[in-house]
């Protein structure tokens, strides 16, 4: 082969659409009477976080479950990104969030008022953040995967969790519906977590192209 043959094998090799893969796909039903949540009652600074906040902890809709995280393990870990964690009425948003390993999130506060925000890895502190004023911004790397459970050490009813995922990885929607995209081929086990219902196993064989359907199921 020539050498202007040869670098065209070289780049094609190397080009994004060379490498095989397909998604992941499918939803979160929960089974059962919904569980009612009474909301949060704040306890101070009324006047900007008001007299209650939702209790976020299970959402349902038309028998859909939202906010579980749903990792594909064994799968390589998509390349580090940027998350955003926002705090707006004394309440974070998102309430749960994956990203991949070493990604970057920004922690930004909404409210004119102080927020610590201290995220807890297991029984270590991921980061521990005071934010006195209204859209203070602060950046911080999530260099170890697994389960950021959030706190705000000045309001005790705030909280938030950050699946830092080393695998593919999706929160479900409103719809409890996911996707997870760019999954090589093959058969992995999958595991959907709720912060409150706990967590679920499955098996999915994922075809070079095209999706893998799987679905799963909490509840009574």
């Amino acid at each position: 082969m020539n050498r202007p043959a040869l670098a065209v094998a070289l780049l094609l090799s190397l080009a994004p659409w060379s490498t095989a893969a397909g998604e992941l796909r499918g939803v979160v039903r929960f089974q059962g009477a919904p569980p009612a949540l009474a909301p949060l009652e704040t306890t101070k600074e009324r006047a900007i976080c008001g007299d209650s906040v939702p209790d976020e902890a299970v959402q349902i809709a038309a028998g859909m479950l939202r906010n579980v995280v749903v990792v594909v393990k064994g799968a390589p870990a998509p390349a580090p990104g940027k998350g955003v964690l926002d705090q707006r009425g004394c309440r974070y948003v998102p309430h749960v969030q994956t990203l991949p390993v070493g990604s970057t999130l920004e922690v930004v506060n909404g409210d004119p008022t102080l927020h610590n925000v201290h995220g807890y890895l297991g029984q270590a502190t991921a980061f521990n953040l005071a934010m006195p004023s209204k859209d203070s911004r602060l950046a911080r790397q999530l260099k170890k995967p697994g389960l950021v459970v959030v706190r705000c050490d000045v309001h005790d009813w705030m909280s938030a969790f950050i699946w830092v995922a080393d695998g593919p990885a999706a929160v479900t929607g409103v719809d409890g519906a996911f996707v997870i995209a760019n999954v090589p081929p093959g058969t992995y086990e999958v595991t959907a977590w709720h912060e409150k219902l706990g967590e679920r196993k499955g098996t999915a064989t994922v075809p070079a192209t095209g999706a893998a359907t799987l679905d799963f199921t909490f509840g009574n």
